[in-house]
Formats: C-alpha cells, structure tokens, sequence
C-alpha cells in the first residue's frame, strides 16, 4: 500500500526545486537559465494548485518560503562588510526573500486567473487570445517589479534581468526597453516553456486512440480525371471565412510568435554588439578605429585613509599620460570646510600641474549633524577649475545609514575628452535616476565606487547595463571590487580586480554619447506594463455577470462586424 501519493511527493518536491533555482537564478551565483527554470515550475506549481481555496493556503505558503530562502541564500553575502561572516546581518536578505516570493505569487495567481476566466475550454488553443494569456504574467511581472524598484531604497537590485549578463544578445536589448523589456522576454519565455510542457503531458496522458484522432497528412491516391476537383474551383464565403480565421490562429499562436520575438531580439542584440560600433560591413581596423583617453583610477581603502599614498599615485599616472584620473568612492575624509578647502588646493595643483582632468572623492562630516557625513565626489579640469562637485544621491540602505543623501540630479560638465558625467557606486543600482545621463547626452561616465564581501563581482556585472540602456562609456573606479570600462554596446575595454589599495588605467575611447530608444522613451515599456496589468486585474475581479454583459456586448460588436466583411465577399460563381 502506496503511503504517499505522487501529488503529495511533487507538492513537496517542486517547491525545493525552485529553492535550488532560485538560489543560482539573480544573485551572487547567479547562472543564465535558471530564472527560466524557476518561474516555469512556480507557474506549474501553483497551476496544479487549481483556484483559490482553503486548500491551496498551505502549499501557497510553502511555495513563498522555498522563494524567500532561495532569495535569501542567493544574496547572503549581501550585507557582510566585515571579515568575519555575521548570520544576523543575514536576516533582512531572507526576508527581502519573502517580499520577492508575494510578489511572483501575486504575478502569478493575476495569470491564472484570466486563463481560467478566458481560456476556460482551450486553455491550450492558439489564436489571439492564447497568445494574449500568454502576456498577462509577464506583465504583470514587470509592473509590480517597475513600481517596486522606483519606491525601494535598493533600487534595481534583484531584478532577473542582470541573471542575463552572459547572454549579450539580450544585455542589448537593454538599449530598446530597458530591465523591464528584458524581464518581459524571461517571463515569458518561463510561461511558454510551462504551456508547451503542460500542452505535452496533457496530450500524452490521453489514450492512445485520441492521440491518433489528430488527422494525419494524407498520401496522393489515384483518381480518376472525374473525381479530381478542379484546379482554381472557387471556394464559398463560408469556406474562405474560415481559412482566414485558422491563418489567424497560426499567426498568433503563442509559442511560435515568442520564438520569432525571441529571435528578432537575439538577431538585433547580436548585430548591436558586433556591427553598430561602425564595423559593418567588413571594414578594416584603419576605418573603425577611434581615438581613446587614458582613465586611471586610484584604488583607496575606506578602512583607514592614506592620503600621502593616494597623492603620489595620482602624480605617478599623471606622470606616465594618464589624462582622466578619478579615486574610489570615499579615499579620504575631510572633518571641516577648511580641511576640504586644503584637499581642493592640492588636488587644483595637481590638475593644473600635469594638465589633467582629477576626480577626488572623500567623506565630509556635517557640522550641523554629528556623526553624520556627506559622500562626496569632485571633479576638476586642467587648470583647476571645478568641473562638479557631486554629493552621492543614493547611499546604500543599511549600510550607509549615517550617509546623507544628495540631491537626486546627475552632474555633467563639458570637457576637452567630451561631455563626462558623475555617479557614485550604489547611483548606478536606479534606473530611473541614471536615466539623466541619456538625456543630458553623457559621453564618458566616472563613477568612483567601494564594494565589500563578494558583492563586487555582481555590482559591476549589474551597473554596466546603465551603459547600454543610456548609451555613454562607463569607466569605473572600485575599491575591493572590480574597475571597469565599458563603452555603450557593453563591450568590455578593461577589467581589473583590486582590494583596498592600487591603481587601474583603461584606454577608454572617446566616443560621443549614443542615441538609444530607452535613451528617447525612458521606461515605456514598463509603464505599458502597468497599463496592461491594471486592466488585467479589473477584469480578473469584475463579477461574473458584469463580465457576461461586457463579454456579450463584444461578441455583437464583432459579429456585426463580420457580416458586414461577409456582405461584401463577391457571389458564389457557378462552376
């Protein structure tokens, strides 16, 4: 006697499954096809649940937790800043966890519910409304995530979208939607893998004589001339009437448009990266090559500053043609005005000196708040003049906490190398607030910048689409973390790992800000989401009669329109 049945061992197993996928999906061991792997089963998951009852409360918890751990372990490392690895500073990552794992349940269950609704009998049919019920979870998703990382002290952090960051056609797409067109294709990719497995195993649990009941291709048969039909016989209105609704079907059945989006987007992200840097077609180096800049940056220590230390590399790389020099985010610290006003001149002579342009970053206490500072990022041109003094904009929620936050407006500045602009570290996690750089036309962004624990790896990988979404180059400066350049079609320029100490120099090119759709339209798409989500939902809760009336009310409409296209098919011509 079978103690537990194959439901139950699924209902426990599959939960787990998207625990392990999730854990490998977005975060520090982030691998490219897990998200798809995750989503798929969670939709399975709770498909199996059926609709909303007391029964199904129990496994919906169950589901949320494996979520919320898997989120939790993925980024565990999140918060250690120090050494010795802190299990209460693991705390707020599980619970983060959770909130992520409402969210994908509340995505997913808006999905389900309008299948249910309007795909009751042909939940596997193709046709326009398939494919619409196909888009409902993915939109969904991108709403709830695009109000989600406008209101959250972390910004973007978390979104599936950079789990894609070694799959570069789609890193392109980027410059069209953003995250959120990238977040769109991963959900519903995820919905298509879990209906075309759902449509399978359907089809092969059924008998064996209603899987042949399919009508098979039929083989020629002779005939006699009597019995052929003629060649151009005309066929009724009737006939052509239902010729075009099954080419509607097939044009809009859901698997096959995904896979011919999918395609167009791999295409153009493909060409993107290797052809729109001027290489097309087949031009030789002597044709595409274009001017660069030598960027250094000094690698400083928030533990404890070494400003004679930091002075002498900048004097060495500006001795050696360095032309950019920027530090890491807070090298030194300055207690007063007059203290701020000593590190200006130093750093005013230096410039004017070596004739280049020098980024100096510190923290500024605050008189007026004690204990409080200010991170800070200044920027100076060949002979001293102050290109920008930037205060950081978004300090890093419960790490920064006595971290006052700057104004919420990017700096740019004209310069000799072109339009430079300035961010610092935790700024490039906001989509919407880097959005500036595209249009305030940035051609070369600095961005000073200190990670801790293994954070680094993931915080380079995730800010470098803020180059492909706004089209500027990117030259970072990380201290125990990666610094990097990346130009606007993510092309990698230079890569160095460093600890608390060092120095960095890329060959950046001076290539002038690139036009890019996100650039133009911003986040469109994931405000068409939320449009469409909205609309989703009232029609998911609005009461069955009320549905019925509406639902009847366009059936007239179209029915009317289709006697009218059929009142004007020419006449049946007699053979």
């Amino acid at each position: 006697m079978t103690l537990v049945s194959v439901p139950s061992i699924a209902a426990v197993l599959i939960p787990l499954v998207v625990l392990v996928t999730t854990v490998f999906g977005p975060g520090l061991l982030q691998t490219s096809p897990m998200p798809y792997l995750s989503i798929a089963l969670t939709l399975g998951y709770l498909d199996r649940l059926g609709p909303w009852s007391k029964a199904s409360i129990f496994p919906t918890i169950y589901l949320i937790l494996a979520i919320g751990v898997g989120s939790g372990i993925a980024y565990a490392g999140m918060l250690q800043t120090d050494d010795e690895w802190s299990n209460l500073e693991m705390a707020p990552c599980f619970l983060i966890g959770l909130g992520v794992g409402i969210l994908h349940i509340l995505a997913f269950s808006i999905h389900l519910a309008w299948q249910r609704r309007f795909l009751p009998q042909g939940r596997f049919q193709d046709g326009a409304r398939a494919l619409l019920a196909t888009l409902v979870g993915p939109a969904v998703w991108v709403a709830l995530f695009t109000v989600v990382y406008a209101v959250s002290p972390i910004g973007s952090y978390g979104s599936i979208a950079y789990s894609q960051y070694q799959f570069e056609p789609l890193v392109q797409w980027a410059s069209v939607s953003g995250i959120a067109g990238i977040e769109f294709l991963v959900v519903w990719a995820a919905v298509i893998i879990h209906r075309s497995w759902s449509r399978y195993a359907r089809n092969e649990s059924h008998s064996i004589d209603h899987a042949r009941s399919w009508a098979p291709l039929e083989t020629p048969q002779s005939s006699t001339p009597s019995q052929e039909a003629p060649a151009f016989q005309h066929r009724s209105p009737s006939s052509r009437s239902s010729t075009r609704r099954l080419a509607r079907r097939i044009l809009f059945a859901p698997t096959p448009t995904f896979l011919i989006v999918f395609l167009f987007v791999s295409i153009y992200g493909s060409m993107r990266f290797w052809n729109a840097t001027g290489t097309f077609y087949q031009k030789p180096l002597t044709e595409t090559m274009i001017p660069t800049v030598k960027a250094s940056c000094v690698i400083g220590s928030t533990s404890g500053s070494n400003l004679p230390l930091y002075l002498n590399q900048t004097h060495d790389l500006a001795q050696t043609g360095s032309k950019i020099i920027i530090w890491s985010e807070t090298a030194t610290s300055v207690r007063t005005d007059q203290e701020r006003d000593a590190l200006w001149a130093t750093a005013r002579n230096i410039s004017q000196t070596y004739g280049i342009i020098l980024g100096i970053t510190y923290a500024q206490s605050m008189e007026q708040r004690f204990g409080w500072t200010r991170n800070m990022f200044t920027l100076f041109d060949e002979k001293g003049n102050v290109l920008f003094e930037y205060q950081k904009a978004n300090p890093v929620a419960m790490v920064e906490t006595t971290v006052q936050a700057g104004p919420q407006v990017l700096p740019v500045a004209d310069s000799t190398y072109g339009r430079l602009g300035g961010a610092i570290c935790f700024d490039l996690d906001f989509p919407n607030f880097m959005a500036q750089a595209g249009h305030k036309d940035v051609d070369i962004l600095l961005q000073p910048s200190w990670t801790w624990g293994s954070i680094g790896r993931l915080e380079a990988s995730m800010q470098s689409f803020r180059a492909v979404e706004n089209g500027f180059t990117l030259f970072r400066c990380g201290s125990w973390a990666p610094s990097t350049a990346y130009d606007p079609y993510h092309q990698l320029l230079g890569y160095k790992e460093n600890l608390g100490t060092g120095t960095f120099t890329a060959e950046v090119p001076l290539r002038r800000h690139v036009k890019t759709i996100f650039d133009i339209f911003g986040n469109a798409w994931g405000y068409i989401c939320c449009a469409f989500a909205v609309l989703a939902l009232i029609l998911v809760l609005l009461p069955q009669k009320k549905m019925e009336l509406l639902s009847a009310t366009v059936q007239n409409v179209v029915g009317r329109q289709s006697r009218r296209e059929a009142s004007t098919l020419p006449e049946h011509e007699e053979a």
